[in-house]
């Protein structure tokens, strides 16, 4: 029965207090835990519930409870429950009183009683006619955080359920009066079975095949030896449905020949299927299995009848050899197409590098042409201390893709060596921020970095400031707006360094790609560089025994990028 809507989006003084001790909580890390608002949480519930105070007063509903009755929030928020969606007859508004008078008796917090099912006709758009409809309730006694008891509605429209039930109860009687005719079925169907078992005696003499009938009713087969054999198993053995799938057919292919002996019972087309089995002494078998049920048998009074067959009858054949080969000539057909792509998917990669390179060398390159020509046309000192700075910009922009393609090919060779030293991450992490800061805000980009504890590392301070560099770097790239963080703390006996924006973000399917050498995700434009500096500061952590990853809730909402490597003691 409705008992009212969902939760109010400013619930009432009574719930302005948590229902929950906030002490018992453990609060998350700051930049990593986003708070939740209870009313919301409750508003969002599929199920419809009701909230009353120690009064039987509505105190809150939510929206999967409006959607129920038909109700606006206002007209019960505040109503005694006894009160609302009063609809039904006087004889049904009576009823509903007193359940609910029984549903909320004094109860112990946490108690929770189901109602028995009740009807109270209600409209289903909540204007039109009363159409019957019955309800069932599950009341929890609860307290707030102050101790002020409260109760939970759980309400359920059960109207479905009791027609179904009612139909149900005229189709059990309709079958009782078909009993006879059901007997005569019966009979005809004994009938049917012993004329295919008739029919198997002919399949039987088959020798040099697996023969066999199952009885899809009993579950159990009728075979010859050979078929036993070939399933490695005794000529006394016992062979049922059951036994075949659990124990004899290899887990891998039950269910495809579960399939095939499913589609045998419902259709005259003959179906194969091939599936594996290993023999007691682990020797494993190819079975060939063909299977059909037996046509112009399922009659009644002479009339073929549809539906699925009673038994279903086949034959079986040893395989091995020929799936054997078949097996090798995929696998190779696998390796070959594995290979071909691994191989396209590298020349690509080179295309990809060759044209970063030659685009990325041109641009510095130009600029210092440009300026160095004109150094040597115009002698106006602004123009030669702008040319200058310009010159070593370019010039520092190409030494560090110099030097990235270097360690690149050291990495590649295994040659890349570092030379561990305590070093303060903390500290070498906030001096890269400071570093970056101008360039940063001259985008228009906020950098933080006031979480940066004091943390002892051993490292090769030259590579791990390039790993920093190279995240800041790569953060600044990919945000246009709002900030880059950069925070540094201790996690047990490691050290984690986190560098998270809140730029374009990364897709699921290439948050694990972005660290492929020469690899850039695109979707978002193409970003400049040459696709090795993830590749890099991946490659220079694990030199350190660290890991490094990427979080990310997809594309325009940021990412963060995790470093964590073992603390120095």
């Amino acid at each position: 029965m409705p008992l009212s809507p969902p939760i109010s989006e400013s619930i009432p003084e009574p719930m302005s207090e948590p229902l929950f001790d906030p002490e018992s909580i453990e609060s998350a890390e700051s930049e990593s835990t986003a708070a939740f608002d209870v009313a919301d949480i409750f508003e969002a519930l599929p199920d419809a519930w009701l909230i009353l105070d120690a009064d039987a007063n509505v105190v809150a509903a939510n929206r999967a409870y409006l959607t129920l009755v038909s109700c606006e929030r206002e007209v019960i928020v505040g109503q005694s429950v006894y009160a609302i969606n009063q609809a039904g007859s006087a004889t049904q508004r009576e009823a509903r009183r007193q359940w609910l008078e029984s549903l909320l008796a004094q109860g112990a917090p946490g108690e929770s009683r189901l109602a028995p099912p009740l009807r109270y006709d209600l409209a289903l758009d909540g204007v039109g006619p009363l159409v019957p409809r019955y309800w069932q309730v599950r009341a929890t006694l609860m307290r707030t955080a102050r101790g002020e008891p409260l109760y939970g509605l759980c309400v359920h429209d059960i109207t479905e359920r009791m027609e179904e039930e009612a139909r149900e109860q005229r189709e059990r009687a309709k079958l009782r009066s078909q009993a006879r005719l059901r007997q005569v079925l019966v009979d005809e169907a004994n009938e049917q079975l012993r004329m295919q078992q008739e029919q198997l005696q002919h399949a039987l003499a088959f020798a040099s095949v697996g023969a066999w009938e199952l009885q899809t009713r009993t579950g159990v087969f009728t075979c010859n030896e050979q078929f036993k054999t070939l399933l490695g198993l005794p000529g006394a053995a016992t062979i049922t449905e059951r036994r075949l799938f659990e124990e004899l057919i290899d887990e891998a292919y039950r269910e495809r020949v579960r399939s095939a002996f499913d589609a045998a019972r419902h259709t005259d087309m003959p179906v194969e299927v091939d599936f594996r089995v290993t023999w007691p002494n682990r020797q494993r078998r190819w079975i060939l299995l063909r299977a059909t049920r037996p046509r112009g048998i399922e009659t009644i009074e002479g009339i073929e009848q549809p539906g699925a067959a009673v038994s279903i009858i086949g034959l079986a054949l040893d395989i091995s050899m020929r799936k054997e080969s078949e097996l090798e000539h995929q696998a190779a057909a696998v390796t070959e197409r594995a290979a071909r792509e691994r191989s396209e998917e590298a020349t690509r990669a080179m295309d990809h590098f060759v044209a970063a390179v030659s685009h990325e060398l041109r641009s510095p390159l130009g600029a210092i042409q440009s300026w160095a020509t004109l150094l040597q046309r115009s002698a106006d000192l602004a123009h030669m201390a702008r040319a200058g700075t310009v010159i070593e910009r370019n010039a520092r922009q190409l030494a560090l893709m110099v030097d990235d393609l270097l360690d690149s090919g050291a990495i590649a060779t295994g040659k890349l060596s570092i030379e561990p030293a305590p070093v303060d991450l903390g500290a070498l992490a906030g001096n890269i921020a400071e570093d970056m800061r101008m360039r940063i805000e001259e985008k228009g980009v906020r950098l933080i970095a006031d979480d940066l504890e004091s943390c002892i590392v051993m490292a090769d301070e030259k590579r791990l400031r390039q790993v920093i560099w190279n995240l800041v770097s790569n953060a600044l790239k990919f945000t246009e707006a709002g900030e880059i963080a950069v925070s540094v703390g201790v996690r047990g006996e490691q050290a984690e360094l986190r560098v998270r924006d809140t730029g374009r973000g990364i897709g699921a399917d290439v948050l694990e790609r972005i660290f492929e050498r020469f690899y850039q995700a695109g979707g978002s434009g193409r970003a400049s560089g040459l696709g090795l500096g993830l590749w890099l500061a991946r490659s220079i952590v694990r030199l350190h025994g660290g890991t490094i990853h990427a979080q990310s809730e997809g594309a325009g909402r940021g990412a963060t990028f995790v470093v964590v490597v073992p603390r120095y003691r």
